[in-house]
């Protein structure tokens, strides 16, 4: 693996957050990947129900709009607009416009020790607190499988706001959304450019079915259709832009070839929102990335299971060859930017650190090769390493931090992604003054 360029800055999609092993787990947000079980026939049940034995699903009540739900929604969008992640006056309409609880009806509110309140608003008595909930700048908790792990949510506001302004979207655009979750996306999309100009696709029959009729109600009819993400959706190509609410390792190359030349990618790749401008039909695409994010990961089927914190943890407790290895300091491996280049340079490696009374622990897991690293700090700048497999992944992540730290710790915006015709991926790092410095080429997922 040859030198990394890589940075901090602040942002607003603060997701990747050392210690919330257990809502990593609940929610897919942050270093761990969520769970993706299908539970059996007959086995859904609303998420009031948190016996861990039962899966859960969603089923959405309306009703007719109330003047307090309204003044929240449009309380949300002007705090939105004072952030700055509103500045286009159709997106501050669509936001003040739709409303968010159209697409949800029992769902949880995630908190930083891993817990999660759980609210109802067909619950009369309680539905004035459960709407103020809706309307917080939060993700909300949709679907969870029996063992307690996210299948679907619905993105902050603010997060969502940031990548349909980053979308830079015309009257008469098509736009082709990958992951319809609630549906709440998809609405505020056609709100703003007609219905009929708004394709949105997800794996999870149900997730879609429920979504068609929530848009439905809410009065919106776009082309919401279930299937593989992705392969995007080619009846209605081209489109001149293509939104992803789930992570990717890679870009697929079927979205380069649907997507028009001039068209825009916005998607999470690795803990990153990167934005690809398509030069061709079919690739290549290249553009900068823009904040730190991290979705769920993108399903094929609804039978793909992803690891989780419990299992990287379990593939970590065997037995493994010990030995003196360069540390460089928890500091630098909690930079988000080390964070985000370690989920692009190696992806599908998995991170847990832990804390006990004999000091921090930082885990490394690759349920692919079987590899797996625990290394705990001996001195200021070394560190003991026990490790399996044929991967060392501590070195791997060392050249990562190593290389970010030589560069001179460049922001994330200084970095973009260019996606080949061929599928090749490259990391590229731009000086302060505009000029590519170099190009790393990322190993395929």
């Amino acid at each position: 693996m040859s030198g990394l360029p890589g940075a901090c800055s602040a942002a607003s999609a603060s997701n990747v957050v050392d210690g919330l092993h257990r809502l990593m787990d609940h929610f897919g947000l942050v270093f761990a990947a969520s769970d993706w079980i299908v539970p059996p026939e007959g086995a859904w049940t609303f998420i009031g129900d948190l016996n861990p034995q039962r899966a859960v699903g969603v089923t959405v009540t309306t009703t007719s709009p109330s003047p307090h739900a309204q003044a929240l929604r449009h309380r949300l969008a002007e705090q939105l607009a004072r952030g700055g992640y509103l500045r286009d006056p159709a997106w501050l309409d669509a936001f003040r416009a739709v409303p968010r609880e159209a697409f949800l009806s029992h769902f949880a509110v995630p908190s930083p020790d891993g817990d999660h309140r759980v609210w109802d608003l067909g619950d009369v008595a309680a539905r004035d607190d459960a709407l103020a909930a809706v309307y917080t700048d939060t993700p909300l908790l949709t679907q969870r499988d029996a063992e307690g792990s996210a299948t679907s949510s619905s993105t902050a506001p603010s997060l969502m706001a940031l990548m349909l302004e980053a979308l830079q979207v015309r009257d008469g655009m098509n736009v082709l959304e990958i992951g319809t979750g609630t549906g709440y996306n998809a609405a505020l999309l056609a709100h703003r450019l007609g219905s009929d100009r708004v394709t949105s696709i997800d794996v999870d029959p149900g997730l879609v079915d429920t979504a068609r009729r929530s848009l439905e109600r809410a009065g919106y009819r776009p082309a919401a259709v279930c299937g593989d993400g992705a392969a995007g959706f080619s009846p209605r190509a081209p489109y001149d832009r293509l939104i992803a609410t789930c992570g990717v390792a890679r870009i697929p190359e079927s979205w380069l070839r649907q997507v028009r030349p001039g068209g825009v990618i916005l998607a999470s790749v690795g803990f990153g929102l990167v934005r690809l401008t398509v030069s061709q039909p079919g690739g290549p695409a290249s553009g900068p990335f823009l904040d730190y994010a991290s979705f769920t990961p993108i399903r094929r089927t609804t039978e793909q299971v992803s690891p989780t914190t419990r299992d990287d943890l379990a593939l970590a407790d065997g037995n493994g060859a010990t030995r003196r290895v360069p540390f460089p300091g928890w500091e630098v491996l909690e930079e988000r930017m080390v964070v985000f280049l370690r989920s692009v340079a190696m992806p599908g490696v998995r991170q847990v650190t832990l804390d006990s009374r004999a000091g921090k622990e930082y885990v490394l897991a690759d349920h692919v090769t079987g590899s797996w690293a625990r290394v705990r700090q001996n001195h200021e700048d070394e560190a003991q390493a026990v490790e399996n497999g044929p991967r060392r992944l501590w070195d791997e992540l060392c050249v990562v931090a190593e290389s970010w730290l030589a560069a001179g710790r460049p922001p994330l915006a200084s970095y973009g992604l260019e996606v080949g015709s061929d599928g090749r991926h490259e990391l590229w790092w731009e000086s302060s003054g505009g000029r590519r410095v170099s190009t790393f080429p990322l190993p395929p997922a």
